[in-house]
């Protein structure tokens, strides 16, 4: 006997929602375990921002002080075992942001810090397993006295090595920027100061009216240095010019100024009532820091001389960060 199964059409619609809901239980089921296992590779890398630079900033109010760059594990969750990292000196980095960013100007290049500036304890990193905030920070002792404001030193630095899982491919090396600050002045972000007051020709009496903004930088931890009167200092200043136009403050003690030539420029302070202090004034809830400067100033020429005597009384005012 042929035995013959039939089926309807409500069957089949039921047996098509059967299947779709055992697939919806099966997915919904499997969230938690989805959510619970990694779901990126853990790849060592080292923190940076542009260019693979990280910057950081060191005061010339001690003579050496530390910061630190991070080695980073990449991965949705911690590293579930231990990781040893071994860094290492790279320059392949810093020979390409040279070609980068400055082409054939050599003397333009970032440099290499000199070994006797820096210490790093060790070039073995040990990242914990389960480590709560995917990153260990690395100490780097810095000694900044001494260190110019016109150029970028770098400590160029390369993962060689980790005992387990793999390597970011584009973050695996560093330039660890070295920058210098002091009370008055940064070299991370370019500290400006606003400008009021006058210049004044000696030689005639004429007189030019000072405005605008002036770049202050640090030089040690009592000293900066900015160019006189309405001379600007941008992006296309050579060593040259501000060796013809930039003089240097000390900022006493007692918040009294005193004047002195950077390079080959004749620098004299005057005398006035209320000049060449430094004072922070508190207007409301804002304080405002202020360098009042009243001095004389001439540039030497390109013979050996020297041109009239200009008598500058002006107030800087520094632009502070938001």
């Amino acid at each position: 006997m042929k035995i013959i199964k039939s089926y309807s059409k409500t069957g089949g619609t039921l047996l098509a929602a059967l299947t779709v809901a055992l697939a919806v239980c099966a997915v919904s089921c499997n969230t938690d375990k989805i959510y619970e296992e990694e779901q990126y590779k853990n790849l060592v890398y080292l923190l940076s921002g542009s260019e693979n630079v990280y910057t950081e900033s060191y005061t010339l109010n001690e003579t050496e002080s530390v910061r630190y760059f991070s080695i980073g594990v990449g991965g949705s969750l911690s590293n579930p075992e231990e990781i040893t990292v071994t860094l290492e000196p790279d320059r392949v980095l810093l020979d390409q942001y040279n070609k980068s960013n400055f082409d054939i100007k050599v003397a333009s290049y970032a440099k290499v810090l000199p070994a006797d500036r820096y210490e790093i304890a060790s070039y073995t990193v040990t990242i914990p397993a389960n480590n709560a905030d995917q990153y260990v920070k690395v100490p780097v002792k810095v000694k900044p006295l001494g260190l110019s404001p016109d150029s970028i030193y770098f400590i160029p630095l390369a993962i060689k090595s980790v005992s387990r899982y793999g390597v970011n491919e584009t973050k695996y090396n560093l330039l660890y920027r070295v920058t210098i600050e002091n009370d008055y002045a940064k070299q991370k972000t370019t500290t400006y100061y606003t400008k009021k007051g006058s210049v004044k020709n000696q030689s005639n009496n004429s007189e030019t009216t000072l405005s605008g903004s002036k770049i202050v930088q640090p030089l040690t931890e009592d000293k900066v240095r900015f160019f006189v009167g309405n001379y600007s200092q941008g992006q296309t200043t050579t060593i040259a010019d501000i060796e013809r136009y930039a003089v240097t403050v000390q900022i006493k003690s007692d918040n009294a100024l005193e004047f002195a030539s950077y390079g080959t420029i004749d620098v004299e302070k005057l005398s006035a009532d209320n000049y060449n202090i430094y004072v922070e004034e508190l207007q409301g809830t804002k304080t405002y820091r202020r360098l009042y400067l009243y001095y004389r100033y001439r540039i030497r020429n390109t013979d050996g001389t020297y041109g009239t005597w200009m008598e500058v009384k002006e107030t800087l005012t520094r632009v502070e960060e938001d």
